[in-house]
């Protein structure tokens, strides 16, 4: 062992395989953990991920601490490579058992939920509890989870409120729009609706799905401002879809006073048949309000429907202008389109599309 040991420091790896085999058969913890090593990362030998693993598992067995984290990583691989979620089950089981966290926040929603598994919520709980106590956010969201719906244990909104501060904290996004209705609600803690609409914003601002809508029905009752327009007509749309009637309404009345954003909005729930029945003519009615008001989504909309002729007069100059708009206002796919339409026009054509587009963003100018 003394030999094989220099010889590894010296990097003299192809030398110390052959010297590490006869200790290693003999129980010594320390061959088996740098036989298995080699194993893993190709040192002397070829990397074989399952030779590893026998060996790395042998060291453990004999007490080898230095073992566990390589285990558990080979554990975890192979359980990421299962070809279903029940063949992942018994690698997550043994990396749970030697103490991963990340497979006991898997395996305690597993069995929590029957995933995968037969459905044992105890032991869910359990899993759930000690990944949770380490500090896994996922866990710690899962168990606020079963303490508000009283899944696996008693009913608990003060629990599963500390557990999704807890989670909500260490930036776990689907846990802080969480938080914010239980602030705004009152559970489990007492009601604060400017905690509610803080942590509703860090929610939207990371890309939580349902924050907008949360923040669109705060923005409908009056309970907060948005930071633009802009924003406050993406919120209240997402409040639309997501089913509260008051949002269509304070749509449409924003749109009776001009509002851009409220046009264009209105302009895609008709052209999409979302949230009302769909309806070429008023999408169309809103997109060119909202162009006319400086939209680029809504510009992009009426360059394509001159440039079909939908619902208007086909007039590729027209469409040119629009879509030359939205290009230098940045919209994704504005400038290709643009640069497709300008294929069907002639040189007098292009420079009067040219013309009218700086003459209307001229005019913008001056009436802003």
């Amino acid at each position: 062992m003394q030999e094989a040991e220099a010889a590894y420091a010296r990097g003299e790896y192809g030398r110390v395989a052959g010297l590490l085999e006869e200790p290693a058969e003999a129980g010594n913890p320390l061959a088996q953990f740098r036989l298995g090593m080699m194993y893993r990362q190709g040192f002397g030998v070829a990397v074989d991920r399952d030779e590893a693993l026998a060996w790395l598992e042998m060291a453990a067995g004999n007490a080898h601490e230095d073992a566990i984290e390589p285990l558990i990583e080979i554990y975890l691989e192979k359980a990421g490579e299962a070809e279903t979620l029940e063949d992942g089950v018994e690698w997550f089981d043994r990396a749970a058992q030697r103490g991963s966290t990340d497979a006991q926040a898997v395996l305690g929603s597993y069995y929590l939920t029957g995933t995968a598994v037969e459905r044992d919520t105890r032991r869910g709980i359990a899993l759930l509890e000690e990944a949770a106590e380490a500090g896994d956010p996922r866990a710690q969201t899962n168990l606020g989870y079963a303490y508000m719906q009283g899944l696996g244990v008693a009913r608990d909104p003060a629990q599963a409120f500390a557990w999704y501060h807890q989670a909500a904290d260490a930036g776990l996004v689907r846990a802080q729009p969480v938080l914010g209705m239980m602030y705004q609600t009152g559970q489990g803690t007492e009601a604060d609706l400017n905690e509610a609409i803080r942590w509703y914003l860090n929610a939207y601002d990371a890309g939580a799905p349902g924050a907008g809508a949360l923040l669109g029905n705060l923005v409908i009752s009056g309970d907060v401002s948005a930071r633009d327009a802009a924003e406050a007509a993406s919120w209240v749309s997402a409040s639309a879809v997501a089913g509260n009637p008051q949002a269509l309404t304070w749509l449409e009345t924003e749109a009776r006073s001009g509002q851009a954003q409220a046009l264009a909005a209105l302009g895609r729930f008709y052209d999409e048949g979302e949230v009302v029945p769909q309806n070429a003519a008023r999408a169309l009615d809103y997109y060119q309000q909202a162009a006319e008001a400086g939209v680029p989504f809504a510009q992009l909309e009426m360059a394509g429907r001159y440039a079909a002729g939908q619902g208007v007069e086909q007039d590729y100059v027209q469409a040119h202008v629009w879509a030359n708009l939205a290009a230098a206002a940045g919209q994704e796919g504005a400038a290709a389109e643009r640069n497709v339409i300008a294929q069907f026009l002639s040189p007098e054509e292009l420079a009067e599309a040219q013309s009218r587009a700086t003459r209307w963003r001229e005019e913008q100018a001056q009436n802003d």
